[in-house]
């Protein structure tokens, strides 16, 4: 048997025996139960670390640690953002700011700054949990520290924190690029309590669980809820075909938000769409204001 073999023999056991622990723990211990699984939903997993290194043909950054008022995260930066005006890149779960290595080089190109972060518990950043509310934060936190900041390109989670953080703040100047946004969290807390067997009378447990934890309501986390209170120009980019985040959550956005428009992007699934060319492309433009909705004929097949 290959290592890779025994790795997802070993991976596979290991999660039965969680599953097996929730689904007895359900019913002698409810809250509990649903405490620890709530946990367990906020705890990211990290990327080997080949996955970190810096990838090939990407410029350089200035690598630094950033002590925000919510924690310690790491800053990729790119140019001067004390004087060029800045984009900011904001990954999703499980994610880190390299992903967006495609969109570098071409909005250096154009005169902007970069800056690309691991939120705390991903990446290089320290911590062990995380949260949309965490995210949150921590956008809001950035967006105050970075003063010519312009735009914010977010993927999944990263995208939802954007846009949640934009509802509540004073900067409607800011344009928004929201790749594969979630919506809110509640569907995806109810997909990963079924995973592991928990039953769905103890989803409402391990949402309060959360609300109490991290200080903020499920209510205020749903574009469904704010989204009218967007200001920001706003351009969604997802593939119809996403099997993570549904195409519906995209779509709700664009109905959703004052001055927001979709564009799908087929065939590149939820992760392979950060290197679409299209989606670089339309995001760059977007950003500096050549709205190019045009989408090239060719594209690539779905990851």
């Amino acid at each position: 048997m290959s290592k890779l073999a025994q790795n997802a023999t070993v991976r596979s056991f290991l999660f039965g025996l969680h599953k097996l622990k929730f689904m007895l723990g359900a019913r002698l211990a409810p809250h509990r139960t649903a405490a620890s699984g709530a946990a367990l939903f906020c705890t990211p997993i990290r990327p080997v670390a080949e996955k970190l290194a810096l990838p090939a043909g990407v410029p350089a950054p200035h690598i630094r640690q950033a002590l925000l008022p919510s924690g310690t995260v790491t800053l990729y930066e790119w140019g001067d953002p004390a004087q060029q005006p800045t984009v900011l890149l904001s990954h999703g779960w499980n994610g880190w700011g390299l992903q967006f290595a495609g969109f570098i080089a071409p909005l250096l190109a154009q005169g902007f700054a970069v800056v690309a972060l691991d939120f705390g518990g991903h990446g290089r950043s320290a911590g062990r949990r995380a949260s949309l509310p965490g995210f949150i934060d921590t956008t809001e936190e950035l967006i105050e520290s970075l003063p010519t900041l312009i735009g914010i390109v977010g993927h999944s989670l990263g995208a939802a924190a954007a846009a949640c953080t934009m509802a509540h703040a004073r900067h409607s100047a800011l344009k928004l690029v929201l790749i594969a946004p979630p919506n809110s969290p509640r569907l995806f807390l109810e997909k990963f309590a079924a995973m592991l067997g928990i039953p769905r009378r103890l989803v409402d447990a391990m949402q309060q669980w959360m609300e109490q934890q991290y200080g903020r309501n499920f209510d205020d986390l749903s574009v469904i809820r704010i989204g009218s209170r967007i200001p920001a120009h706003t351009l969604v980019l997802h593939d119809p075909a996403d099997k993570i985040v549904p195409f519906a959550h995209g779509e709700s956005y664009a109905q959703l938000l004052s001055h927001a428009r979709l564009v799908p992007l087929e065939g590149w699934g939820h992760f392979r769409i950060l290197q679409s060319p299209d989606a670089i492309r339309l995001t760059v433009d977007f950003v500096a204001a050549r709205e190019s909705w045009r989408i090239a004929e060719k594209i690539s097949p779905a990851w």
